[in-house]
Order: C-alpha cells, then sequence, then structure tokens
C-alpha cells in the first residue's frame, strides 16, 4: 500500500480543527512499483502523472524515487487537523467514511496512533461508512470458520487460515494450494510447531528475528534509497567494515530489506520487559473480528519498560492502546508497545536500548486484565511476530 510521505496544501486553514484544499503528496517508489499502478492507485492521470514530475521515460523508475502525486484531477481533498481527545474513528464518522478507509490513506498501522495537530487526509469521492477493523494495538482481522479470510490492510497477500480443533499445520498446509509448513512457521513465528484452535494463521508473508549483538555488531534493515555510505556514516563506521562484516563484494549493490550487521553497534535488542511472562498469543481472536498482532507481556505493576533497540520514541494515549509508545529503531523496524500504566521521559526524542521509556499497566481497553504490555514489530507496514525475537534474546 502507498505510503504518505507528507502532505502539502494549498490553502491556509478555515479552523483550527479543519481546512479545505487541493492537495498534492508525495509518494517513495518500491520495488516492483510501476506509474501506472502508481496512476490507478491514486486515481490520477498517467499523463499527468510523468508531467508534473517531467518523467522522460515512464518505463524507468526506482525504488527510493520520490514523486508528486497531483491533486486527484483537480478534485478539492479534505484535510482534517486532529484535535485534543479526538479518535480515528470520530473522524471516519464526521465525514461518512470508514475508519479502515482512513487509515489506508494515511498509512496508519495502529488507529490509536493519531496525535493533536496530525493532518488526515480524507480522499474525494470516497464514502463507504462504518467502522472497520484496525491493525497494530490489538491487531485486526476477520473473523468466520475455518479456510481463507478477506484481504487485511498490512497482511501480506491477505491469505489466512482460522484454525479448527484438531487441525495441525501438516493438515492446514494441504487445504492451499501451493502453500508449505515452512510458509506457515514463517509468516507467524511459529518456533516449536504449537498452534491453537481459534487462531489465525497467515499462509504468506516475512518473518523477523532480532539477533542481539553479534561480534560487537548490530542489525539493521535497509530502507529504499540507502546507501552503503549514509548508513556506515549514521553507525559512526566505515563502507568497508560493514562490506567485510557482511560478505558484501559491491559495495554499490544493496537491496531494500536487506538485514544487515553492523560493527561496533554494542547492545542490538534488549528485552522490553525482563521480569515478564509470555507465550506465542499471535493471531488469538480478540473479538469484533479482531485477532491479537503481537505479543502480551506480562509482569508485576509499574514494572520497568525498556526501548529494545536505540530510535526516536514517541508516547501517544488512545482509547485501544492506553499508554503507547512508538519506537522507530535504528535497525529499521518499528515497534509498538501499548497498555502502560505511564511514560517516562519526554516524547518525541532519541533513547538508547534498554532505557526506560515507561512502566507496565492496563490502561485503554486493558482495564480488567492482569498489567502487561502489548508489544507489536513492524516491517514497513506488515506486522510480524515479535515472539521470535523473546526467544532468541533470552527474555525468560
Amino acid at each position: 500500500m502507498p505510503k504518505f510521505r507528507r502532505t502539502r496544501a494549498a490553502a491556509v486553514a478555515l479552523a483550527l480543527t479543519l481546512f479545505v484544499a487541493t492537495v498534492s503528496v508525495d509518494y517513495t517508489v518500491e520495488r516492483g512499483d510501476t506509474l501506472g499502478q502508481i496512476a490507478d492507485e491514486y486515481d490520477v492521470e498517467l499523463s499527468d502523472l510523468i508531467d508534473v514530475n517531467d518523467i522522460s521515460n515512464p518505463d524507468l523508475i526506482y525504488p527510493g524515487q520520490i514523486l508528486i502525486i497531483p491533486g486527484e484531477k483537480g478534485k478539492p481533498a479534505v484535510i482534517h487537523v486532529v484535535a485534543s481527545g479526538e479518535t480515528l474513528s470520530r473522524i471516519a464518522a464526521k465525514y461518512g467514511v470508514s475508519s479502515v478507509e482512513l487509515a489506508s490513506t494515511n498509512s496508519l498501522n495502529n488507529p490509536d496512533l493519531i496525535f493533536p495537530g496530525q493532518e488526515i487526509v480524507i480522499k474525494p469521492g470516497k464514502s463507504s461508512g462504518g467502522g472497520g477493523r484496525g491493525n497494530g494495538g490489538g491487531g485486526g482481522g476477520n473473523g468466520g470458520g475455518g479456510g481463507e479470510t478477506e484481504p487485511q490492510q498490512g497482511s501480506r497477500s491477505g491469505k489466512s487460515h482460522i484454525v479448527r480443533p484438531g487441525e495441525t499445520l501438516t493438515s492446514i498446509a494441504g487445504q492451499h494450494s501451493g502453500v508449505s509448513i515452512a510458509d506457515i512457521e514463517r509468516a507467524n513465528g511459529i518456533v516449536d510447531g504449537r498452534i491453537y484452535s481459534g487462531t489465525r494463521l497467515f499462509l504468506d508473508g516475512p518473518s523477523f528475528t532480532a539477533t542481539g549483538t553479534k561480534k560487537g555488531a548490530t542489525s539493521y534493515r535497509v530502507q529504499p534509497g540507502d546507501r552503503l555510505g549514509d548508513i556506515a556514516a549514521r553507525f559512526g563506521t566505515t563502507i568497508s567494515a560493514i562490506a567485510s562484516l557482511n560478505g558484501i563484494t559491491n559495495v554499490n549493490q544493496i537491496r531494500s530489506g536487506q538485514l544487515l550487521e553492523i560493527p561496533g553497534g554494542g547492545k542490538a535488542w534488549v528485552c522490553p520487559v525482563a521480569s515478564g511472562t509470555f507465550f506465542n498469543d499471535w493471531g488469538f481472536p480478540r473479538g469484533n473480528n479482531r485477532y491479537h498482532e503481537g505479543n502480551d507481556i506480562f509482569a508485576a505493576f509499574r514494572s520497568p519498560v525498556r526501548a529494545p533497540v536505540s530510535g526516536t520514541v514517541t508516547f501517544v494515549v488512545g482509547s485501544v492502546g492506553g499508554n503507547q509508545f512508538n519506537l522507530v529503531g535504528d535497525d529499521g523496524v518499528r515497534y509498538l508497545g501499548s497498555h502502560m500504566d505511564d511514560f517516562r521521559g519526554k516524547s518525541n526524542r532519541k533513547v538508547k536500548a534498554g532505557e526506560i521509556i515507561g512502566y507496565i499497566g492496563n490502561s485503554g481497553n486493558a482495564a480488567a486484565t492482569r498489567p502487561h504490555l502489548h508489544l507489536g514489530i513492524y516491517i514497513g507496514s506488515l506486522p510480524v511476530n515479535p515472539y521470535p525475537s523473546l526467544l532468541a534474546n533470552g527474555c525468560r
């Protein structure tokens, strides 16, 4: 799904919380994109997209390239400026659209992660009404019996399976053409072959395991547009040192999504709750056709919550996730922690791995549960199971 990088308005605000403008947006080209696909996604003319970006060869675009998406066929777009106390569902109801639609349009992985002053784009000509299921936090998804569900926002191909009593990984793989046991294990962070009745399992998708330190190194996942020199400068090392550690023979060829070991990185990954207990509750049903897209780590009330990696942390308060941290890690991965009792320190600041950023609680919709931290991990916009990372780093 395209990712908005920033929104540019052509008119000043008419009110503190709302203004109407003809807007353009910036889009960063991803691997496999074509101009035709991008034009279709944004409902603009291909010729307009070519003209506004001064593209001489429409067949030649590259990952990391920034494209200007013109205002959609000249129609006015609505930009809503979030006011204190507003939720995405309330904003969606105000404009007669779904919260899923707003989350998709604005690349919001978690409906709770909006903040006062944030600009929410309501695309012209869109109207679907009704609330939707969200991603992140408690997780979104479709219910029903076994078999495949409808496509999910940020869920790979969208194919998933609801586990019936008595089913095994072997029997599930056998029900879906072209799907192997390894595919299901990888997409859902299954490390011991154990599955649970009623859970949702993705049938494909990426995996992620935070490996911690390796010969004094930290890990970094290459982002679109990255160059090896930029990465080396960011971590205070050299191109040759990274190339040597990763067996890179051509320093001009790294690919988006590639996992690099960075020398001299020190402490790479820290258990977010040192005293916590957890199990693989990824995909567990959460009611209202929602499924768990993370792991719950239970601990004593007010136990410290630590940053798993170095990066930039932002604090958000939501009706579902309660007191949440959103950590954009220096490893190129995003970490979400929900239901904390309180924050520690200021929002929107750099933190080091292991730094205390909050305290265990049961805020948001977890008021009736034992104190815990919901931990979510996102590779780009895709949620991945934290369980393998917690195990690999000795978190219990």
